[in-house]
């Protein structure tokens, strides 16, 4: 692990069930790595889990974002770089650049994140003193929230349920197992290639909530969204070649 100001870098193994069917990276496994590489970065400034609790303050997610600019097929390691942004008001940003075993640029992206308080049950806005002033990241925009879906009763796919392997240790539903949804529902063959994928995290998951999982697909573009009680739990738009 390589730790530079305000910045870390690390390496990666790739398992095999880190890989889907075709051997291509997963976009779960992705969002593991850069879940895990955050929650390391955070020890390291001062701002992860145990320092967080202690203030009664938990991190949560609430927007994933990743462009596959590169191969991701048989790939046997990823050295991941990351660094946190200047925070929006609310929102926490920080940004992933993940390369292959040549040094090559495959995958960029950028988690959104905000603080939770769970004396008060609201969002929290500490002041921390955690990036590089200036720093723009690996995009230049500001990643906004996808528009929500409309339900449509004739997208309805299947119900599913929330069990305990599908917890992280703050007992909700852990975010990159939503990932995995896309290729349970769409049943993609080798041809297809992911482009980007942008993920949205309304209302937190728990223990055997049932969840409504809606798809539908227009042209290359993806959706996938869930309800459980009517209220809208997470939604995603998966890019493709085709």
């Amino acid at each position: 692990m390589d730790v530079y100001e305000k910045e870390l870098t690390k390496e990666f193994t790739i398992t095999t069930n880190l890989r889907d069917c075709y051997d291509n990276l997963k976009m779960s496994s992705i969002l593991d790595f850069t879940q895990e590489i955050a929650a390391l970065h955070a020890d390291v400034l001062n701002v992860g889990f145990k320092e967080f609790f202690e203030k009664n303050l938990i991190w949560v997610i609430v927007r994933n974002k990743f462009e596959i600019v590169g191969s991701c097929y048989n790939l046997s390691k990823v050295k991941i770089k990351t660094y946190p942004l200047k925070n929006n008001l609310m929102e926490y940003p920080r940004d992933y650049e993940i390369y292959n075993e040549k040094d090559e640029l495959i995958i960029k992206g950028r988690s959104i994140w905000m603080i939770y308080d769970l004396t008060t049950k609201n969002v929290a806005t500490p002041k921390l003193n955690i990036f590089d002033e200036g720093r723009i990241g690996v995009f230049s925009q500001r990643i906004k929230r996808l528009p929500k879906p409309v339900k449509n009763e004739d997208d309805f796919d299947s119900f599913i349920y929330v069990k305990q392997s599908l917890l992280d240790h703050n007992g909700h539903l852990n975010n990159s197992h939503c990932a995995d949804l896309f290729i349970d529902l769409f049943n993609p063959d080798k041809d297809l290639k992911i482009e980007s994928f942008q993920i949205e995290y309304v209302s937190q998951c728990f223990l055997n909530d049932k969840l409504a999982i809606y798809k539908h697909k227009e042209k290359n573009k993806y959706l996938i969204y869930a309800y459980s009680n009517e209220v809208l739990k997470f939604y995603f738009e998966v890019t493709s070649n085709k």
